[in-house]
């Protein structure tokens, strides 16, 4: 059962029923799918017709990174971010510089340099010659 479940989860099908004597347990270790039907009384059917969840589900494998159609499609999602304590937040500012120079992306390694600084201290800004990035 195991390795089935393994396949399954890979495959990231579209549709999956499970048809076993424990089929919760089964649905437990399962991932990726578009549409998950349990038990034998749960026919793909009535999840494209009338159970839902709907019929536009995700194909090709691409239930790894998606979801069916659901009222969440249409939702805005928005994040933010607010430091008000720079002190603490030194090694994400030295990580964040450090990765922008890998990425070799120069102005997001200065503006995280700028806000290294000494614990408790504000930023000061770094004098930098012409040319310099």
């Amino acid at each position: 059962m195991q390795v089935a479940i393994e396949v399954c989860n890979r495959a990231a099908p579209e549709h999956l029923e499970i048809h076993t004597v424990d089929a919760q347990a089964v649905a437990g270790q399962l991932e990726h799918y578009g549409g998950l039907f349990i038990g034998a009384n749960c026919a793909e059917v009535v999840g494209d017709y009338g159970a839902g969840p709907n019929h536009t589900l995700p194909t090709g494998g691409t239930a790894r990174s998606s979801a069916g159609l659901s009222v969440f499609t249409f939702l805005r999602i928005r994040t933010f971010i607010r430091i008000d304590q720079l002190d603490q937040a030194q090694g994400l500012m030295r990580d964040a510089a450090a990765l922008g120079r890998i990425e070799g992306l120069k102005g997001h390694a200065r503006a995280a340099e700028l806000r290294i600084t000494g614990a408790g201290q504000e930023p000061a800004a770094k004098k930098h010659k012409p040319g310099d990035i």
